[in-house]
């Protein structure tokens, strides 16, 4: 059910390895790509570890509240980060681009933040870089953070706020210029850093509060 919810958000961790090219692509190429590499990553380190893997329980408690609230027994559901991060990784197994993986969502200051890995070698389009592609490292450690809000029933928005790429956040206008590249216009009454997602068709609102997701039903809905 949550399927085309993380589809869109969790193809926000892409954004991060595409905003890097972006960036390498504006002036000298060789010497920004010499930057980024020194500034960003460790030229030795070959893999980044992130949190162990989350209990296939959760990703079954998360199911059954999803299901409670379809089925109109609750008009509002809580999921924690942890059933956030069992869903994804026991119910959405092969649903990420292979250079995607060890995606795990956390609720910080109030907003939705996804980590994971990309294998930037694996990003398409890459190749276009030439001789700079090289300068990236194998595997990067990317975090998108962000607002959500409900937008209509079935459909929610989530405002990337700041994206990350290891500890260091990336400036806005970056971020900015290279959503309104892959968007190509679509969403266009909303904010740039808005990515619109979908839900199930029975969710009217979503948000947080305090550490947890809430999905939300109308009272009219039956």
């Amino acid at each position: 059910m949550l399927r085309g919810c993380f589809s869109m958000i969790g193809s926000a961790l892409l954004l991060v390895v595409l905003l890097v090219v972006g960036w390498i692509y504006r002036g000298d190429i060789e010497r920004a790509a010499r930057g980024v590499s020194a500034r960003f990553f460790d030229r030795d380190q070959q893999t980044v570890e992130l949190a162990g893997a989350t209990p296939p329980e959760l990703a079954a408690q998360a199911e059954r509240k999803i299901i409670r609230l379809g089925q109109g027994e609750a008009e509002e559901i809580t999921l924690t980060a942890e059933e956030l991060s069992g869903w994804i990784e026991h119910r959405l197994v092969g649903y990420f681009p292979k250079y995607i993986s060890d995606v795990t969502a956390s609720v910080e200051n109030g907003g939705l933040a996804l980590e994971g890995l990309v294998a930037t070698k694996s990003v398409p389009g890459l190749e276009r870089l030439g001789a700079a592609a090289a300068l990236l490292p194998d595997t990067a450690e990317v975090k998108t953070i962000g607002r959500i809000d409900g937008l209509e029933p079935g459909r929610g928005v989530y405002y990337i706020e700041s994206l990350h790429i290891g500890s260091l956040p990336l400036p806005d206008a970056w971020r900015d210029d290279l959503l309104a590249e892959v968007k190509a216009g679509a969403d266009s009454e909303l904010p740039v850093n808005a990515v619109i997602f979908e839900l199930p068709p029975f969710v009217t609102d979503i948000g947080i509060r305090e550490d947890v997701v809430f999905l939300r039903r109308s009272s009219n809905q039956r």
